[in-house]
């Protein structure tokens, strides 16, 4: 019988690519997670994904720490109707306790000044952006650490959402 010396490097391989996707698919939930908790004003619960220290680049600001955050996110308007919506997520790198995942985000919005009930109408999507999250693993759990939402395309019509 022949050993193949090649088997261990490939078994090696292998459970890299697994361990890979097994944590593409948490940084995609957390994330998704992440905008569906903003998108429904449950702020306790985003702040639960975040480090205590944790920086969210959005809109302009930085906010830093939970309770920056979150005094950011209370001077969000409740009668907005908003969503986010995230594709294309991406391992853009990969340490040993780090992840960095790039997505594409679209925002939709409508604001009347008074919350209403869906469906709403809407001239079309707010904006366009690129999503870069840093991720950190402590103890078994991953994190988020900072986050940038940059964007790259507005949309002539979302001047009448907003």
């Amino acid at each position: 019988m022949r050993c193949d010396r090649r088997a261990p490097r490939r078994l090696r391989r292998i459970v890299s690519e697994m361990a890979t996707e097994s944590v593409f698919e948490s940084l995609v939930q957390i994330t998704h997670r992440f905008f569906w908790c903003l998108d429904e004003f449950r702020y306790d619960e985003l702040l639960s994904m975040m480090r205590p220290d944790a920086v969210w680049h959005r809109q302009g600001q930085a906010p830093q720490g939970h309770a920056a955050i979150r005094a950011n996110l209370d001077g969000r308007p409740a009668s907005q109707r908003i969503r986010h919506v995230i594709s294309n997520p991406f391992i853009a790198e990969r340490g040993e306790r780090s992840a960095k995942l790039i997505a594409y985000m679209i925002g939709y919005r409508a604001d009347e000044g008074v919350r209403r009930p869906p469906p709403q109408t809407i001239d079309g999507p707010l904006r366009f952006l690129v999503v870069e999250t840093d991720f950190v693993e402590i103890d078994g759990r991953w994190w988020i650490q900072v986050q940038r939402a940059t964007p790259e395309f507005e949309f002539r019509n979302a001047a009448a959402t907003k």
